[in-house]
């Protein structure tokens, strides 16, 4: 994980708060130790990037679908090699269009659904917190092993955001996520099909080149000689 929360910003403190609880966790079980390491890289910047972007297999743009959250990274890690498993937001859309449904991974509702959503106040992040699959991930961040490392009114404030707000709709899409992210997991067991994804990817991201993006602007936008 990479980010920076501004002062005032209280929840997206708490979550940077739940990430490093949870590296501490990970990190005191024996049996997940060996697996799994949760990293949260503090101040995220270019220099950074620079690292990790060549360095990644998978590159997660999980912003809402409408939210358009996701700027010029997920281009970076398409250059790079990395295979993209996002909602359709932002950029993700025209990844798609470009490398086709069977060289991305795409999970979530769709913009129209979301706008739907927000219009009639229909989203009821309760009902989806009742779920099976979802209420033992979301009952986690209270749980012992977690409030062993963390500050408990932190961790309990962010549960219940979830239960009874959850804003950016987060439960809306996690069980879509869990299975699309599956899915992923096990093709990239297959190295060859794998890497075939990877070339088509590659040889796509030309499209973002600044030299089409400003050609581009100026034929539709700035009509300059």
């Amino acid at each position: 994980f990479g980010g920076k929360a501004a002062p005032a910003y209280t929840i997206a403190q708490d979550i940077i708060h739940l990430i490093l609880c949870l590296s501490e966790v990970i990190a005191n079980d024996p049996a997940v130790a060996p697996h799994l390491q949760v990293v949260m890289v503090e101040n995220y910047n270019v220099t950074a990037a620079s690292y990790l972007i060549p360095a990644s297999d998978i590159s997660e743009q999980i912003s809402l679908a409408s939210k358009e959250a996701s700027g010029t990274g997920n281009m970076k890690f398409m250059l790079n090699g990395a295979l993209t498993l996002g909602t359709m937001d932002g950029a993700n859309v025209e990844i798609a269009e470009l490398v086709g449904r069977d060289n991305i991974y795409i999970f979530g509702e769709y913009s129209e659904t979301v706008i739907d959503l927000y219009a009639k106040s229909a989203y009821k992040s309760a009902d989806f917190y009742e779920r099976e699959a979802i209420k033992p991930l979301v009952d986690f961040i209270v749980s012992d092993a977690v409030l062993a490392v963390g500050n408990k009114e932190r961790l309990t404030r962010l549960h219940n955001e979830l239960i009874n707000k959850d804003w950016f709709m987060t439960l809306l899409d996690l069980e879509d996520y869990i299975v699309t992210k599956e899915r992923m997991l096990a093709d990239y067991e297959d190295r060859d099909a794998w890497l075939d994804q990877v070339i088509v990817n590659i040889a796509k991201a030309g499209f973002f080149s600044s030299d089409r993006t400003i050609a581009q602007y100026n034929e539709d936008i700035w009509h300059l000689n």
